[in-house]
């Protein structure tokens, strides 16, 4: 079992100079728990920053994960430039002896890897807790502001160790889903565009095979040969009909023209595609004006400027740290939850904006393909018939090209805007058909027979068919294979899924019983009973991926819970589901550090947290820090044997300045030895004899 027998931080957040929270003072033999006294902005935080960079296995410091904060924030800001080492050193008391000390040090070269001491045994620490033996008041402002059933179970993903199989079922049901969706319509698109080129050629409605086969009789029996009865005996005829062709250089020449004629005939071109990418645009550009919001607003940042308003302040009044608008306090949290939906929307937006730009980057280089084989085609005719231009196909060309290559940074440079020549499209297909013309005419001045002129043109119909028929053949058999493995997918999918849903289920129920009794506890003055979380298989698009609570107000069933619970009832809940996690989850690390949680219960029931501390997690080492004197006193009255200390100063250099003390009267006495003996103290007050 895990427990804390020193913390020690140098050149980190606000402590420059190393030092240390012993936990083994006055000879003990086993850590004992600490609550450490200290006002906002004495330093008491540092040591919680310290700890969760510590044990976060991601090296993170969530609330600080912020613009122009996040691994910069980490060390003190004077460390570098005196040659002070940034890291937090822990000693552990480990009942194994497997674990000692560990140092976790901040490279100023690799922000985000840090160097640690002994990565064997870093892995032992983070595998001995599934939910993080740290957690601060903001942690349960988050879990009571977010009212929707997915953002919960975000949160209980975090708490009861199913963060994995959470990011998975995010991943299947938006990423892979959204992916597979796309490459279907990919090669539905490819299978269309081979129809209709087949359409073009045979001149039919349909590119069924009896179609393609019945045109390509026709062509046979005009040149004396016997009809095929499948349409892969008609390939094998193309060669015997070149046979028929003239070796002359006018024989090579209307071969090359009826090859070229009929290429350009076949070719599928996009006609809406400058309309798409103008729509593309203006998505784009209203996005934008998102992307000058999440700059502006940021969600850790939100929350800390919130909390600080909700603990510091009294005034009615309290200016959002966001938009700088006044509100009544009780509902700031209100608030922070519509700034938080805006923010999600935004990040929906941002990620549908940039699926939006994929598919119109495959599009556009798709096109580009096609009118770069109509330039070479072009190009090849001109060789034969000088007077043929198609400066405005390459123009398209280059138009596409450069779009293509704009569409790589549309959305970090915001002033380039993406457009396509909408006349683009019908400047192709004007020069496509001048040249088509020509070919024609060239043809008939060439004076070739008609029979020659007939043959050219039919054979190279029957070799252009043979390919786009192949090509459409293999697009078919490949979307036919694709939808029966998605299919395949799909059940191993569900499978996966409702198993996973099932564990998560048997884990909601194993712990529902242990977070009523908590709850209890916390808040016995209300008739509150039968709390459950449940899965939401059935609502909505998060469906099997969102949970509520349930549970019975009165006799009144009830879900979710905060339809009917105040603010003051869901942070007792909030708290009943942390510790039950600790409880159940983590078997082997018995230290949990608290940062002002005493802060989500009114005053008058602050006690029944030390007795859930009393009651059910005796053997644990509890790691609290409080600016609340109160509070301190209240702690140090209930728990003689814990270490209390307190910060009675602080600054840039020197760090929290921190001391030992037993009871508020011994330290009046240390500060006041002339006192009579027969001064009291009375709740912090001196009454003189």
């Amino acid at each position: 079992m895990l427990k804390v027998k020193r913390i020690k931080l140098s050149g980190f957040r606000g402590i420059l100079n190393p030092q240390e929270l012993d936990l083994m003072e006055g000879g003990t033999k086993e850590p004992r728990s600490l609550v450490l006294y200290g006002l906002n902005s004495s330093g008491k935080t540092s040591f919680v920053d310290g700890l969760e960079w510590f044990l976060s296995e991601g090296n993170k410091i969530n609330w600080l994960r912020r613009d122009e904060a996040e691994e910069k924030a980490y060390p003190h800001q004077a460390a570098k430039e005196k040659g002070i080492e940034s890291y937090v050193e822990v000693v552990f008391h480990d009942t194994e002896s497997k674990i000692s000390t560990l140092i976790k040090k901040f490279d100023q070269k690799r922000l985000t890897v840090p160097t640690r001491s002994d990565e064997a045994d870093f892995t032992n620490i983070y595998s001995s807790f599934v939910i993080r033996p740290y957690f601060r008041y903001l942690e349960i402002v988050e879990f009571v502001c977010n009212k929707s059933g997915k953002e919960k179970y975000q949160s209980l993903a975090q708490w009861m160790g199913f963060e994995s199989e959470f990011n998975f079922q995010e991943k299947i049901s938006k990423t892979v889903h959204q992916k597979l969706k796309d490459y279907e319509k990919s090669l539905s698109e490819r299978v269309s565009t081979f129809e209709q080129q087949l359409k073009n050629l045979i001149g039919g409605l349909t590119a069924l095979d009896g179609e393609v086969l019945n045109f390509c009789n026709r062509i046979l029996k005009e040149h004396k040969q016997p009809e095929c009865q499948n349409i892969n005996e008609v390939w094998g005829r193309i060669s015997e009909l070149s046979k028929q062709k003239s070796a002359s250089s006018v024989g090579i020449t209307i071969d090359k023209l009826s090859r070229i004629e009929v290429i350009l005939a076949a070719a599928v071109l996009k006609e809406d595609l400058a309309a798409e990418t103008a729509k593309l645009n203006d998505k784009i550009t209203e996005f934008r004006k998102e992307q000058d919001m999440v700059r502006k607003i940021d969600l850790m940042a939100l929350y800390t400027q919130a909390l600080d308003l909700i603990t510091k302040q009294t005034e009615t009044e309290i200016k959002c740290p966001v938009c700088g608008l006044s509100w009544e306090r009780e509902k700031l949290l209100m608030h922070i939850q519509d700034e938080l939906a805006l923010l999600t929307k935004i990040k929906e937006d941002k990620e549908a904006t940039e699926m939006g730009i994929a598919s119109m980057k495959t599009k556009i280089t798709q096109e580009s393909a096609v009118i770069k084989s109509l330039v070479d085609k072009f190009k090849e005719a001109q060789g034969v018939i000088n007077e043929i231009k198609y400066d405005k196909t390459s123009s398209y060309l280059e138009s596409l090209n450069n779009t293509a290559n704009l569409l790589n940074s549309v959305l970090r440079n915001g002033t380039v805007q993406i457009e396509i020549d909408a006349d683009g499209y019908k400047n192709v297909i004007a020069e496509k058909d001048t040249i088509t013309g020509l070919i024609a005419a060239q043809k008939t001045k060439i004076q070739p027979s008609a029979a020659e002129i007939k043959l050219a043109d039919d054979i190279a119909k029957l070799t252009q068919v043979e390919s786009s028929w192949r090509s459409l053949s293999e697009a078919r058999l490949e979307q036919e294979f694709t939808a029966k493995e998605i299919d395949k997918f799909y059940a191993l999918k569900d499978e996966v899924i409702k198993f996973i849903q099932d564990n998560i289920k048997a884990r909601f129920n194993e712990i529902s019983d242990r977070i009523g009794k908590y709850f209890g506890i916390l808040r016995n003055d209300k008739d509150i009973k039968d709390i459950k979380i449940v899965l939401n298989e059935e609502r909505g698009k998060a469906a099997g991926r969102s949970a509520e609570i349930e549970l019975n107000y009165y006799n009144i069933s009830v879900r979710p819970a905060y339809k009917v619970l105040s603010e003051s009832l869901l942070n007792s809940l909030g708290l009943a589901v942390y510790f039950t996690c600790v409880k159940q989850f983590n078997d082997k690390c018995k230290f949990i550090v608290l940062d002002d949680i005493m802060n989500s219960l009114d005053i008058d029931k602050r006690d029944t947290l030390l007795d859930l501390i009393e009651k059910e997690f005796f053997d644990y080492q509890i790691i609290l820090f409080t600016h609340d004197y109160y509070w301190f006193q209240k702690i140090i009255k209930r728990f003689p044997t814990w270490e209390h200390k307190k910060i009675k100063g602080w600054d840039y250099i020197g760090g929290a300045k921190i001391d030992s003390i037993t009871t508020t009267k011994e330290e009046i006495d240390g500060m006041y030895p002339i006192l009579c003996k027969r001064c009291l103290q009375f709740n912090g007050y001196l009454i003189s004899c």
